[in-house]
């Protein structure tokens, strides 16, 4: 049987198993990467082999972006790829299709959860964000994400039912997110990532005034003229194109979130409270964010100390 065939037919019938932003991820895999690369080295679903896989690995992780730039892959992403190719032929096997999963023992080297490139904002430099941004239209979600650590699926997926200004709490439970198609209204992440939070009093007042500019039946908190979510695609472009205007350097949305658990660290809270707060299901990645914290803490100190005292000359 041609892989090709196996793959796409498996991977449509998984549409009702799975959450439709996972099944277009899921395709995008299979379509751009799996098929292309198998169907050219290994195009007989009985004849994959392990070093076949494991070469798939390798030159994803060394030349295999696939958009017709140079580099590879990071390892988080070739690890997805692997993922969706073990499930598959763990499914072969138990069709009887094929004898072993030639995927099982192939998995890229463990990274951390915190790559190199992780901006980490301290207070002062998030007082000068959000004086740049206070008159913008990302403001409110700017503070949202780096008060609450919010992801930007969340922070999109807020609409105004989660919103209890008696009660003064503001809840996680939905998410907007975009692969093929903007998906709204899908459950957060993980069960863990559901929380009810306190609302701060300036994220009160801040709600309460976007609450008078929202247009006429809207739902969610940012949402167009028409009422219509905002794309997360269109958030990151203006989120970067502002920190370009105000001087910062390049960095992710989610970088927002690493910097609410520098925030917290900073002032005295432990592992299991930052955990608590961003909802990690576990303390391993909630330990490694801490772990980069501290390194990147290490050169600031060294550039705090530069220059403090006049050497003695010799």
């Amino acid at each position: 049987m041609k892989i090709s065939a196996y793959l796409t037919e498996w991977h449509a019938s998984r549409k009702m198993l799975l959450r439709s932003s996972t099944w277009e991820a899921e395709g995008i895999y299979i379509r751009c990467h799996l098929i292309p690369y198998f169907e050219k080295n290994a195009p007989e679903l009985e004849g994959l082999q392990a070093k076949i896989v494991y070469d798939y690995m390798i030159y994803k992780l060394q030349d295999g972006r696939g958009d017709n730039k140079s580099g590879g892959l990071s390892r988080v992403s070739v690890a997805k790829h692997l993922s969706v190719l073990r499930k598959a032929l763990d499914q072969a096997v138990i069709f009887g299709l094929i004898g072993q999963n030639p995927a099982e023992s192939i998995h890229p080297p463990r990274s951390q959860a915190v790559s190199a490139r992780t901006v980490f904002l301290d207070s002062e430099e998030i007082q000068r964000l959000f004086d740049g941004l206070k008159n913008h239209l990302i403001y409110p979600a700017v503070v949202l994400a780096l008060f609450y650590g919010l992801r930007r699926s969340e922070v999109l997926g807020l609409r105004w039912d989660a919103i209890d200004f008696q009660k003064d709490t503001i809840s996680i439970f939905r998410t907007v997110v975009k692969n093929l198609t903007i998906v709204d209204a899908e459950a957060t992440k993980t069960q863990v990532s559901r929380m009810t939070y306190p609302l701060l009093p300036e994220v009160r007042e801040l709600l309460l005034d976007l609450c008078k500019w929202a247009p006429s039946g809207s739902t969610h908190l940012f949402c167009r003229s028409d009422g219509s979510v905002w794309r997360p695609d269109s958030l990151t472009r203006t989120f970067q194109r502002e920190l370009k205007r105000l001087g910062f350097s390049k960095m992710r949305f989610h970088d927002l979130r690493h910097s609410t658990a520098s925030l917290l660290f900073d002032r005295g809270w432990g592992l299991e409270d930052v955990k608590n707060w961003l909802r990690h299901t576990d303390i391993e990645t909630t330990s490694n964010i801490y772990l980069h914290y501290k390194a990147s803490r290490k050169v600031l100190i060294a550039h705090d100390l530069t220059g403090i005292f006049k050497m003695p000359q010799k």
